[in-house]
């Protein structure tokens, strides 16, 4: 046995000549201290206890051949004993030392120590105080009266000590973290640490939060064995416990228990039987584990009961961490739902080319039904399942979904699950399930989505391109109920549904007519003064002057699409495959050959483009209806004089429908006529740009020749910089002769912080008593001041005669002012000379104003958010919204907020006999809605739709949040005013250490409602 000394003064070394003495000493060193013969283990104790030296005894580690590195960094005296290995240092000692592979070194600092290098162990006493930063748990940095230390296999013995470390809780909180006990033990290869009449908190002294036992043992990964523990509020207990256990690490299988819920006593567990479960390992660890253990990037596996990690993995595991995959089984046990099983798996193949998810779910429901005559309810067996599968390629994407149910509420009830330990659930705390499914499932799909490309092969370009861009399935079931029983029913099937392209070039020839070699332009050097050197002289790089090459082409190309959608929709009682059925498929082609024999001079195309179209729909009468169809589109072009010609047309057209209760199908054939039914396009355009010095002139003439309605369209605009100025004149076909129509005009001026534009429109139709009654005007302005900070815009819309006959009418005169927070919009109309106001809006956004007192550690909140829209001449469209809101806080101590919702949407009370808006009513009507004392806030127009006022208290250790929420709410077809009061009170060292409660008033009660 080997000793760990305790001692008080200079008898460090009177301790270990004790406990090193044999028979023979032991025996004189008592008779000179007149302590009776007895064996010698009892002597040794007795010679301790006359010096009242305190000595804790271990057993001493095998030798080992772990090499070390010892520093005595400073030491006012030496002593060193020839005949063994003892070393005593004395005043302001300060030694280091690091063990073979290990990167940082231990210190050690004390007034006196005493070294065993033999045996790698070392006391210390006085102001001692420790730090190893390889210890990655409470014990990073000690203080203490008396220290052992046998530092080459990581034992620790504390006397006295205070630890601190800086660790990180669940919700990501830097947390300093301070023990304190009359010893500590400490087992690196145990990965033990023992508290002994010890507390915890996050303050060295007076902590206002604590937690002291008679017995704290933090095993590895945060596991916690509590004997004798009560919970402090300052000097107060609050809780008290014998024994406790709390599962700090992962545990195999992932626990959830508890004993209050709104299903009763649960017990959930999660078995990864292969693979990492990513929604398993988002709540693995607790604040207790985030605390208290060692961080480890390792893989870990289950291993026992506990996940630990492992050096190494097989080459199954490899596959399944690096792709990503798991296999999780589930089970749980409700005492109000009945027990759960269920399967879910993430399968990545292929380099994620092929991912496969599956769930399926079993459930035995006690409260479950044989027959369902009621929505609401379940069968005994309940089940669900959802399964997909995707391919994700180059040439070929897919995706297959299949879910499936027994029922609308099966998944909101189990797949809600708990799978993390909660701290309170053994405390009997009632436990909230997560909310991530709460709809109800009244219908699902099985679906098949895919699409294919086809590769490039040696068919091109004849075939360049086949794609599938879309080739799908699926099949709708919806919940109903059938024969006064409830049940998915199929409703709807399509199969399939399909779009897809196929195009290619049957015949490519081009050759360039002529080619001019660019010409290079060799321009002088600039010329220096004589005393530069030649290094420095700059040449001007060569222009370079190509022209474009013409080109001879002659193409011919082919391009098809089809679409065809196959699908059933329940009319009757059973899904029927001949009497629902539908069928739509349709298919176009285009046929393009393409000549030119010169790009400057000329170009031709015609395209022919077949249509054949087949819509089947057995509920209607005409249940069968097939067209084809032909079209062409001639385009002829001579680009160098700017002219273009275009014909589109109806070639052919065949039509057949089938009535039920017909034998012989209706037919119906367009042969081809050059008429209005059949050219939709018949066009010749002329438009040629010219430049002008720094500007653009460019002149158009558009003309539609018969058989379409004729027109003619010339046109003149010029461009220069940011100047539009653009004009046109259009005569239509009347009666068979072109007559004047109407001229445009176009003015625009626009620069990045200022834009001015008017389009005019003058109708030549009709025969106006004035010249003004034929023009309409759109003028807009827009400009941006102070580096945009403050914005201005101005709109008008104005007609020469409205078709009510109104004269010189101003449809809409809008100005608008912005700056940031503040928009202000003014909107009139009416006759030019007898203008009305129309609208007024009002709008301002200050979200969050704010100013710092006091070192910046005191801050006042200002936020508005307000809509106001005045309508001057319907008094009851007005209406004002407001949302304001107040905050204060002061730096680690108090933060509240209060915010106001308030409405008024009667303005029209506001207005006196003589029909004026009356401000001072307005006023009055104001001042009653801060009647709190009298009825005066229940006889406004300014109508409180919610209130909520946010208290949050900072007490070093916790956290207080008390919270007042009011809001208007309808029932039963009245407007009530409910309250909720709620407190949310937290340890923020371990946030699951907390109390909440919220309080609803209802028909002027207060109820306990569920907290969140």
């Amino acid at each position: 046995m080997g000793s760990v000394l305790y001692a008080q003064a200079d008898n460090l070394m009177l301790a270990l000549s004790i406990q090193q003495a044999d028979e023979k000493i032991l025996e004189e060193m008592a008779r000179l201290r007149n302590i009776p013969p007895a064996e010698p283990e009892l002597l040794r104790r007795q010679l301790l206890a006359y010096h009242h030296l305190e000595v804790a005894s271990f057993a001493l580690q095998e030798q080992t051949d772990r090499q070390y590195e010892m520093s005595i960094i400073s030491a006012d005296r030496l002593t060193t004993n020839s005949a063994s290995s003892l070393v005593q240092l004395d005043g302001n000692v300060v030694v280091s030392f690091k063990l073979e592979g290990e990167e940082k070194e231990k210190k050690l600092s004390a007034q006196r120590m005493l070294i065993d290098l033999e045996h790698s162990i070392l006391s210390a006493q006085g102001s001692v105080s420790y730090a190893d930063p390889q210890i990655d748990s409470a014990l990073q940095y000690v203080e203490g009266t008396i220290i052992t230390l046998d530092w080459s296999n990581s034992l620790l013995f504390i006397k006295g000590a205070t630890t601190q470390s800086e660790k990180t809780n669940s919700e990501d909180q830097k947390i300093t973290l301070y023990t304190s006990g009359e010893q500590i033990t400490y087992a690196s290869k145990a990965s033990s640490l023992v508290y002994s009449d010890g507390w915890i908190g996050t303050k060295r002294e007076d902590p206002l939060s604590s937690i002291r036992a008679k017995q704290l043992m933090f095993l590895s990964g945060g596991d916690l064995m509590i004997q004798h523990a009560t919970l402090h509020i300052g000097r107060v207990p609050v809780f008290w416990t014998p024994f406790f256990l709390f599962p700090g690490n992962r545990m195999a299988g992932n626990p959830a228990m508890g004993f209050s819920s709104e299903r009763g006593m649960f017990v959930s567990t999660s078995f990864e039987l292969f693979g990492t479960n990513p929604k398993l390992a988002e709540s693995e660890k607790s604040s207790f584990a985030s605390l208290l253990s060692a961080s480890n990037s390792q893989a870990l596996f289950p291993d026992g009961i506990l996940y630990t990690a492992r050096e190494s993995e097989s080459a199954f595991q490899n596959w399944a961490r690096l792709s990503g995959s798991y296999l999780t089984f589930l089970a749980d046990a409700y005492e109000l739902a009945g027990l759960h099983t269920a399967l879910t798996s993430h399968i990545s193949l292929l380099e994620e080319k092929l991912i496969i998810d599956s769930h399926g779910s079993l459930a035995l429901y006690i409260d479950g039904k044989d027959t369902l005559t009621a929505y609401s309810d379940a069968p005994i067996h309940r089940y669900y399942g959802e399964h997909s599968l995707k391919l994700d390629t180059t040439y070929a994407d897919i995706r297959l979904d299949v879910p499936y149910y027994s029922d609308p509420k099966v998944k909101r009830l189990y797949a809600n699950r708990l799978t993390m330990f909660s701290f309170d659930a053994p405390l009997g705390k009632t436990q909230e399930f997560p909310t991530d499914f709460n709809s109800d499932i009244t219908s699902y799909t099985w679906k098949l989505a895919s699409s294919f490309k086809l590769p490039k092969t040696v068919l091109s370009p004849y075939l360049s391109t086949l794609t599938i861009s879309s080739l799908s399935a699926q099949a709708r079931w919806d919940w109903q109920s059938e024969n006064n029983e409830y049940s998915y029913v199929l409703k709807n099937v399509v199969i399939p549904e399909l779009q897809m392209n196929i195009s290619g070039s049957l015949l490519s020839l081009s050759s360039p007519i002529e080619t001019k070699k660019a010409e290079k332009i060799e321009m002088a050097s600039l010329e220096l003064p004589p005393l530069v050197p030649k290094a420095y002289e700059t040449a001007i790089a060569g222009a370079q002057k190509t022209k474009t090459v013409a080109t001879r082409d002659l193409a011919f190309t082919y391009s098809i699409d089809q679409k065809l959608t196959h699908s059933l929709t329940q009319t009757t009682s059973v899904l029927d495959w001949e009497d629902d059925a539908y069928l739509y498929s349709f298919t176009k082609g285009s046929f393009v050959l393409s000549a030119s024999p010169h790009s400057y001079m000329l170009k031709l195309s015609q395209e022919i483009i077949p249509q054949i179209s087949v819509v089947e729909d057995q509920s209607k009468n005409v249940f069968y209806n097939q067209e084809m169809q032909l079209f062409s589109v001639t385009k002829a072009e001579l680009p160098l004089l700017g002219l273009s010609y275009t014909l589109s047309q109806r070639l052919y057209r065949f039509q057949q429908t089938q009535t039920k209760g017909v034998v012989e199908p209706e037919t119906k054939i367009e042969e081809y006529a050059f008429t209005k039914d059949t050219v939709t396009i018949h066009q010749i355009k002329f438009e040629k740009a010219v430049s002008l010095g720094n500007g653009t002139l460019t002149p158009s003439v558009a003309a539609s020749l018969h058989p379409v309605t004729q027109s003619l369209l010339p046109k003149l605009s010029f461009t220069n910089g940011p100047f539009l100025l653009s004009a046109s004149y259009r005569w239509t076909e009347q009666d068979d002769v072109l007559k004047k129509d109407a001229m445009f005009g176009q003015v625009r001026f626009a620069l990045s912080a200022f834009t001015f534009q008017v389009d005019a429109n003058y109708d030549l139709k009709g025969d106006p008593l004035r010249t003004l009654d034929a023009l309409s005007l759109k003028q807009s302005l827009t400009t941006s001041l102070f580096a945009k900070t403050l914005k201005l815009s101005q709109n008008i819309s104005y007609q020469g005669l409205t078709s009510k006959n109104i004269q010189d009418w101003i449809d809409n005169l809008t100005f608008k002012a912005e700056v940031p927070s503040i928009a202000v919009t003014y909107v009139m109309q009416g006759p030019i000379n007898m203008l009305e106001s129309q609208k007024l809006i009002a709008t301002i956004s200050a979200k969050q104003l704010s100013f710092r007192v006091w070192k910046r550690r005191i801050e006042f909140r200002l936020g508005l958010d307000t809509s106001f829209n005045f309508h001057f001449q319907d008094r009851y469209a007005s209406s004002l919204d407001v949302v304001g809101s107040l905050g204060f806080s002061i730096a680690e101590f108090v933060d509240c907020n209060l915010s106001i919702k308030s409405s008024n949407t009667g303005f029209f009370r506001y207005y006196d006999n003589q029909g004026a808006f009356s401000f001072p009513l307005l006023w009055e009507d104001l001042l009653r809605s801060f009647d709190m004392t009298g009825d005066g806030r229940y006889k406004t127009q300014f109508n409180l739709s919610s209130i909520t006022f946010d208290l949050v208290h900072y007490l070093g250790d916790w956290s207080l949040n008390c919270k007042y929420t009011g809001s208007v709410v309808l029932s039963n077809n009245q407007y009530n005013w409910v309250p909720t009061v709620s407190v949310f009170l937290t340890w923020n060292t371990i946030p699951e250490l907390n109390v909440a409660e919220k309080w609803t008033q209802s028909d002027q009660e207060w109820i306990r409602t569920p907290a969140t």
